[in-house]
């Protein structure tokens, strides 16, 4: 399980695109601490204290507490590169010049003039060495006691990426850009060893506290592990799906921590070789990550952003289960001027959109911070909230789910429903709020419950044909179900299906053999539009089932659709950090609004004046949508 460790930003000045910027009304923000420039080295310093250092040589003290600068010194500026020594008390920087700073006082310790760029750096364990990575493939090593240069060697006709000292001082790890590693005998630099198995660049090495193992990061999406005795490969850690950008051990050895440039931060356990963890990072590539000295918090950190989060090893968080539990939320309460976001497995966060002050989760239990999914009845009364079920289950690997309903405006928790089900990872009220439809990824099933008996009044055991369930949502003005529901192995040959259910004959009335990862109908009840697993968006009209729109604009996965609720607009997002909207009219496109990160969810203001795009750990955007498009069409 994590916790965030969040504030609320109150600094707008974000790096926006011109057209973005202009329309852009609010921030809701719990995003971690901010740095004011990139940051080029990060560690903790004690179990409450990060360091960083940022590319204009600004040392920062941060307490994680607080989430505040305490601290500030200024170091050399301008140097791209620095690493800190093991307990925190040196930092290296080097360009063409190296220095060495005392962290405490700020002061300038040593320095030496390099006669080639430095591309890496590393303390030996006892602060004693320097050793020093190049681009013309050297390696030097620097005895800091005497100040003086103590042996050079010449790996490669590349440039060195990494560096790594054993913990007992007698190897130094070398990778180059040829993608090998090389073990050299520390004093005289001497080869020992050498690791071969990655097939792109090696940004980071670590080794486990007794020697024994050497761990990798590479751009090749892996994580590999070596025997350092036998110089031979131990196993392949290979759940990222893109480059592995920085990893971080455990001082107990236990957890390895890897951080790929999806923002995707996964936990291992080093007995099992098993995943024990995932979370999401801000809307930033990866480039730090550092444990906590009693390895019970790790650190992130990345352009400018630093999270942190608790880590309990012993409970295993249910998102890393599947892709598809990984569902950010987001909606406007239709009555209250509040904001609601979810990313999930975190805490609900509830935003009074005119203060930007968030509101306190007063429903009559603690906010759990396993929340999956969460929907609000059509008159806004009730809140349904789908959380992981801590029970035996989960713990044999099987994750159950429990649905909680609370009255919204007293802030009283009215029922909780323990399902049999796996977790629900979609919920839907039905118009006269009566009755809850609930799904999720690890399930081919849906259950309609009726919430005066908290029992299930209908069950479509098979609602999309063997396909797992991506998104539900009631039609309007009829007792009809639509869902969506994803091939994840595309093992029947196609993506997935979309079906249509009457609920008062329980009988499927419409399906389309095309996955959909999420839904929308119309106000009116007359359009349906659906986010496809192939990167369209299509549209259907709902009394004849004909095909009205396929809306083909997209290079990245579509990963959420609204209609705003005046019944003009039609808004899609997807991975490639846009937002696209079109007249509902006629279906034509009617302007692209580009954002400066990943959007995850999107949402119409009640007024449809206004749209809320949200994006990893709750940083959300308000958005003037009608000053927008009126920027658009007088560009057309």
């Amino acid at each position: 399980m994590y916790h965030a460790k969040c504030t609320m930003r109150t600094d707008y000045s974000l790096n926006l695109p011109m057209e973005s910027a202009s329309i852009l009304v609010r921030v809701f923000d719990k995003s971690p601490m901010r740095t004011e420039s990139e940051i080029s080295a990060l560690t903790f310093r004690n179990p409450h204290t990060i360091l960083t250092i940022e590319e204009d040589g600004i040392l920062g003290f941060w307490n994680i507490k607080t989430n505040q600068e305490q601290i500030k010194k200024e170091l050399e500026p301008m140097i791209p590169l620095w690493r800190f020594n093991q307990d925190a008390s040196l930092a290296a920087g080097a360009s063409d010049y190296i220095h060495v700073m005392d962290v405490q006082s700020g002061e300038h310790k040593w320095g030496a003039r390099s006669l080639s760029w430095v591309t890496s750096l590393a303390f030996s364990f006892d602060s004693n060495l320097l050793a020093t990575g190049h681009e013309d493939g050297k390696v030097r090593l620097w005895n800091l006691k005497n100040k003086k240069p103590i042996a050079e060697v010449h790996l490669s006709k590349l440039g060195v990426s990494a560096l790594s000292f054993k913990p007992d001082g007698l190897e130094l790890a070398v990778a180059t850009e040829d993608c090998s590693i090389t073990l050299l005998e520390t004093i005289s630099l001497k080869p020992v060893g050498k690791l071969i198995g990655h097939k792109d660049r090696i940004p980071n090495m670590v080794w486990s506290p007794d020697g024994s193992r050497l761990y990798s990061a590479g751009w090749d999406t892996t994580v590999r592990v070596w025997n350092a005795v036998d110089r031979k490969p131990i196993i392949l850690l290979n759940s990222h799906a893109i480059q592995v950008q920085a990893i971080a051990l455990s001082p107990d050895g236990k957890y390895l921590a890897s951080a790929d440039s999806d923002l995707l931060v996964r936990i291992w356990s080093t007995e099992l070789f098993q995943e024990v963890g995932a979370a999401r990072e801000m809307d930033e590539e990866v480039r730090f990550l550092a444990f906590s000295p009693n390895s019970k918090t790790i650190a992130s950190g990345g352009v400018v952003h630093i999270t942190t989060w608790d880590f309990e090893p012993q409970t295993k968080l249910a998102l890393s289960v599947h892709p598809g539990m990984l569902r950010n939320s987001i909606c406007v309460h239709p009555v209250q001027n509040e904001l609601l976001v979810l990313n999930p497995g975190n805490a609900l966060n509830i935003w009074n959109i005119d203060s930007i002050k968030e509101k306190p989760f007063p429903y009559g239990m603690n906010n759990p911070e396993d929340f999956l999914s969460f929907a609000l009845s059509k008159d806004g009364e009730v809140l349904a909230g789908s959380f992981i079920f801590q029970g035996p289950k989960q713990q044999r690997g099987n994750p159950s789910g429990s649905i909680a309903l609370w009255d919204y405006h007293a802030g009283k928790l009215t029922k909780i429903v323990e399902s049999s089900c796996s977790p629900a990872t979609s919920l839907a009220f039905s118009p006269c709020g009566k009755f809850l439809a609930s799904g999720g990824v690890l399930t081919t099933e849906v259950c309609v419950w009726n919430l005066e008996n908290n029992s299930p009044s209908i069950q479509l055991t098979d609602a999309v044909d063997g396909n797992s369930i991506a998104d539900i949502v009631f039609v309007p003005d009829a007792n009809r179900l639509v869902v969506a529901g994803v091939d994840w192995l595309a093992t029947s040959g196609k993506d997935g299906q979309i079906a249509l259910w009457d609920l008062d004959t329980n009988k499927l009335v419409y399906s389309c053999n095309m996955g959909a990862f999420h839904l929308a109908i119309s106000v009116d009840a007359k359009y349906l539009a659906c986010a496809l697993v192939c990167k369209q968006v299509m549209v259907l009209n709902l009394q004849t089932f004909e095909k009205v729109a396929m809306l083909c604009e997209f290079q990245h996965s579509i990963n959420s659709i609204c209609f705003s609720p005046d019944g003009k607009f039609l808004a899609a997002s997807s991975e490639d950090q846009q937002v696209r909207f079109w007249s509902v009219e006629n279906f034509t496109h009617l302007g692209t609004l580009a954002i400066d990160f990943r959007v995850k969810a999107i949402a119409f203001g009640t007024d449809s004046n206004h749209l809320f795009a949200l994006g990893n750990n709750d940083y959300c955007c308000q958005y003037d949508v009608h000053q927008f498009l009126g920027f658009s069409s007088a560009e057309k």
